[in-house]
């Protein structure tokens, strides 16, 4: 099936061109069908090793939302350092003054109790018990026969919490839960404000 050829240099050759030569063999198919078979093998093998490349790819070493020319450290922030606050007179330092938004609402809180309870026909709706007319905010306010209804800043000393809470104050029963004279408290205490 092979056919070996034999190459031998004759003595008179190497003489005149002063060549060294090594007798080889040669060794080739006479038939090609093995190569047919080789190429779809090739293909094959090309295939799979393209598909191995392509999921062997990066892992992931940059995030795909950054830029690759963007420095992967962010420099320091720049920023002004504050001078430490010198005690006041007597060594004492002032505490800043924290203002909180309002927590308890009129509006939401407060006026609801009020429309169910408190200014009902023949109790503090207008013309009102006692002068007090408990229907809206202004009138709240202004207070009635006895004066303020409240003092804002002082819950628990305004006289609106103190008819409330075992005071007397809804007559009809039952009289307001603790949770609902908190709200009055606390409401008055973050200023009494129509919010």
């Amino acid at each position: 099936m092979y056919k070996i050829t034999k190459f031998l240099l004759t003595d008179t050759f190497l003489e005149k061109e002063n060549f060294i030569v090594i007798d080889s063999f040669s060794v080739r198919p006479c038939n090609r069908r093995p190569r047919i078979l080789s190429i779809p093998i090739f293909a094959i093998s090309i295939f799979l090793a393209a598909i191995f490349i392509a999921s062997c790819g990066d892992e992931g070493d940059i995030p795909e939302e950054t830029d690759i020319l963007q420095p992967t450290t962010t420099p320091p922030a720049t920023q002004t350092p504050v001078p430490a606050e010198e005690p006041a007179v007597g060594g004492v330092v002032e505490e800043p003054v924290v203002v909180e938004e309002p927590k308890v609402s009129f509006k939401d809180d407060i006026q609801p109790i009020l429309a169910e309870r408190c200014a009902i026909p023949g109790c503090h709706a207008a013309p009102g018990a006692g002068g007090l007319n408990l229907s809206q905010y202004d009138t709240f306010k202004k207070g009635g026969n006895g004066g303020d209804a409240f003092a804002a800043g002082n819950g628990e000393g305004s006289l609106v919490v103190k008819r409330i809470d075992g005071g007397g104050m809804p007559p009809i029963p039952p009289p307001l839960n603790a949770d609902q004279v908190q709200l009055f408290i606390d409401w008055i205490d973050e200023g009494a404000e129509n919010n």
